[in-house]
Protein backbone atom coordinates (compact mmCIF):
# COMPACT_ATOMS: atom_id res chain seq x y z
CA UNK A 1 0.00 0.00 0.00
CA UNK A 2 2.84 2.37 0.83
CA UNK A 3 4.45 1.63 -2.53
CA UNK A 4 1.19 2.57 -4.25
CA UNK A 5 1.10 5.87 -2.36
CA UNK A 6 4.66 6.66 -3.51
CA UNK A 7 3.74 5.87 -7.11
CA UNK A 8 0.61 8.02 -6.93
CA UNK A 9 2.47 10.94 -5.34
CA UNK A 10 5.15 10.78 -8.00
CA UNK A 11 2.67 10.53 -10.84
CA UNK A 12 0.50 13.34 -9.44
CA UNK A 13 3.43 15.72 -9.33
CA UNK A 14 4.98 14.39 -12.53
CA UNK A 15 1.79 15.11 -14.47
CA UNK A 16 1.86 18.69 -13.27
CA UNK A 17 5.54 18.95 -14.19
CA UNK A 18 4.86 18.58 -17.93
CA UNK A 19 3.29 22.01 -18.29
CA UNK A 20 5.28 24.29 -16.07
CA UNK A 21 5.38 28.02 -15.94
CA UNK A 22 7.30 28.71 -12.73
CA UNK A 23 6.87 32.11 -11.14
CA UNK A 24 9.39 32.90 -8.41
CA UNK A 25 7.35 34.21 -5.48
CA UNK A 26 9.84 34.62 -2.65
CA UNK A 27 13.22 33.79 -1.20
CA UNK A 28 13.60 32.80 2.44
CA UNK A 29 16.24 34.08 4.82
CA UNK A 30 18.00 30.72 4.48
CA UNK A 31 18.24 31.08 0.70
CA UNK A 32 15.42 28.75 -0.37
CA UNK A 33 13.49 29.95 -3.41
CA UNK A 34 9.73 29.37 -3.53
CA UNK A 35 8.05 29.20 -6.93
CA UNK A 36 4.52 28.63 -8.14
CA UNK A 37 3.58 26.73 -11.31
CA UNK A 38 1.03 29.06 -12.90
CA UNK A 39 -0.02 26.35 -15.38
CA UNK A 40 -0.99 23.98 -12.56
CA UNK A 41 -3.56 26.28 -10.97
CA UNK A 42 -7.05 24.93 -11.49
CA UNK A 43 -10.39 24.54 -9.80
CA UNK A 44 -10.45 21.46 -7.59
CA UNK A 45 -13.22 18.90 -7.67
CA UNK A 46 -12.40 17.93 -4.08
CA UNK A 47 -15.12 19.07 -1.73
CA UNK A 48 -14.59 19.87 1.90
CA UNK A 49 -17.26 18.09 3.89
CA UNK A 50 -18.14 21.02 6.18
CA UNK A 51 -17.77 23.79 3.54
CA UNK A 52 -19.32 22.44 0.35
CA UNK A 53 -20.01 25.87 -1.13
CA UNK A 54 -16.37 27.01 -1.02
CA UNK A 55 -14.44 26.73 -4.26
CA UNK A 56 -10.94 25.31 -3.77
CA UNK A 57 -8.03 25.27 -6.18
CA UNK A 58 -5.04 23.00 -6.64
CA UNK A 59 -1.55 24.28 -7.34
CA UNK A 60 1.99 22.95 -7.57
CA UNK A 61 4.76 24.76 -5.77
CA UNK A 62 8.51 24.22 -5.76
CA UNK A 63 11.01 24.95 -3.05
CA UNK A 64 14.56 25.08 -4.35
CA UNK A 65 17.12 24.76 -1.60
CA UNK A 66 20.43 26.65 -1.55
CA UNK A 67 23.57 24.83 -2.65
CA UNK A 68 24.52 22.15 -0.12
CA UNK A 69 27.10 22.97 2.48
CA UNK A 70 29.63 20.39 3.40
CA UNK A 71 30.42 19.81 7.03
CA UNK A 72 33.90 18.74 8.05
CA UNK A 73 33.71 15.90 10.52
CA UNK A 74 36.87 15.05 12.41
CA UNK A 75 37.44 11.54 13.59
CA UNK A 76 38.23 11.34 17.31
CA UNK A 77 41.51 9.62 16.38
CA UNK A 78 42.52 12.67 14.34
CA UNK A 79 42.35 15.36 17.04
CA UNK A 80 45.55 17.03 15.94
CA UNK A 81 44.86 16.56 12.25
CA UNK A 82 43.31 19.75 10.82
CA UNK A 83 41.85 17.86 7.90
CA UNK A 84 38.75 15.83 8.41
CA UNK A 85 36.27 13.99 6.28
CA UNK A 86 33.85 16.16 4.36
CA UNK A 87 30.27 15.08 4.59
CA UNK A 88 26.98 16.62 3.48
CA UNK A 89 24.20 16.68 6.00
CA UNK A 90 21.03 14.76 5.09
CA UNK A 91 18.89 17.91 4.89
CA UNK A 92 21.20 19.48 2.34
CA UNK A 93 20.89 16.46 0.02
CA UNK A 94 17.54 17.88 -1.12
CA UNK A 95 17.91 20.05 -4.20
CA UNK A 96 14.24 20.87 -4.60
CA UNK A 97 10.83 19.77 -3.38
CA UNK A 98 7.66 19.79 -5.46
CA UNK A 99 4.39 19.95 -3.57
CA UNK A 100 0.76 19.89 -4.55
CA UNK A 101 -1.53 22.03 -2.42
CA UNK A 102 -5.28 22.31 -2.14
CA UNK A 103 -6.00 25.97 -1.41
CA UNK A 104 -9.02 27.74 0.00
CA UNK A 105 -8.87 31.35 -1.17
CA UNK A 106 -11.72 32.19 1.20
CA UNK A 107 -9.50 32.11 4.29
CA UNK A 108 -5.98 31.84 2.78
CA UNK A 109 -5.53 28.27 3.97
CA UNK A 110 -4.03 25.20 2.35
CA UNK A 111 -3.86 21.43 2.65
CA UNK A 112 -0.74 19.63 1.42
CA UNK A 113 -1.89 16.76 -0.80
CA UNK A 114 1.51 15.41 -1.87
CA UNK A 115 5.21 16.15 -2.09
CA UNK A 116 8.33 14.73 -3.70
CA UNK A 117 11.86 15.66 -2.58
CA UNK A 118 14.57 15.47 -5.26
CA UNK A 119 18.37 15.34 -5.24
CA UNK A 120 20.41 17.49 -7.63
CA UNK A 121 20.32 14.70 -10.25
CA UNK A 122 16.47 14.59 -10.01
CA UNK A 123 16.62 11.31 -8.11
CA UNK A 124 13.60 10.97 -5.82
CA UNK A 125 14.71 11.06 -2.19
CA UNK A 126 11.33 10.91 -0.50
CA UNK A 127 7.70 11.20 -1.49
CA UNK A 128 4.38 11.31 0.27
CA UNK A 129 0.73 11.53 -0.69
CA UNK A 130 -2.25 12.12 1.57
CA UNK A 131 -4.45 9.12 2.07
CA UNK A 132 -7.36 11.10 3.54
CA UNK A 133 -10.50 10.33 1.54
CA UNK A 134 -12.56 13.07 3.22
CA UNK A 135 -11.34 16.53 4.21
CA UNK A 136 -12.75 19.08 6.62
CA UNK A 137 -11.75 22.69 7.25
CA UNK A 138 -9.76 21.44 10.27
CA UNK A 139 -7.37 19.69 7.85
CA UNK A 140 -6.38 23.04 6.36
CA UNK A 141 -3.59 25.20 7.72
CA UNK A 142 -4.45 28.91 7.82
CA UNK A 143 -1.50 31.01 6.69
CA UNK A 144 -0.24 33.93 8.71
CA UNK A 145 0.09 37.40 7.16
CA UNK A 146 3.51 38.43 5.84
CA UNK A 147 4.78 34.83 5.49
CA UNK A 148 5.98 32.94 2.44
CA UNK A 149 3.02 30.56 2.78
CA UNK A 150 0.59 33.49 2.62
CA UNK A 151 2.39 34.96 -0.40
CA UNK A 152 2.16 31.63 -2.24
CA UNK A 153 -1.54 31.22 -1.43
CA UNK A 154 -2.39 34.81 -2.37
CA UNK A 155 -0.43 34.61 -5.63
CA UNK A 156 -2.18 31.34 -6.56
CA UNK A 157 -5.61 32.83 -5.76
CA UNK A 158 -4.87 36.02 -7.68
CA UNK A 159 -3.68 34.08 -10.73
CA UNK A 160 -6.72 31.80 -10.58
CA UNK A 161 -9.16 34.73 -10.39
CA UNK A 162 -7.38 36.49 -13.26
CA UNK A 163 -7.51 33.43 -15.53
CA UNK A 164 -11.05 32.41 -14.58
Amino acid sequence: MKRLAVILAGSTLAMSAHAVNWLEVSESQTGSIFSLDLDSIERSDIHIIDEKTVENITVSIRRTYPAPKTVVIKDSKEKDNKEGKEKQTKETDINHSDQQLLISCKDSSYYRRAYVNYAADDKVLKSWQSEKPILTTKDFKVTKPKTISRMLVEQACTSYQKDK
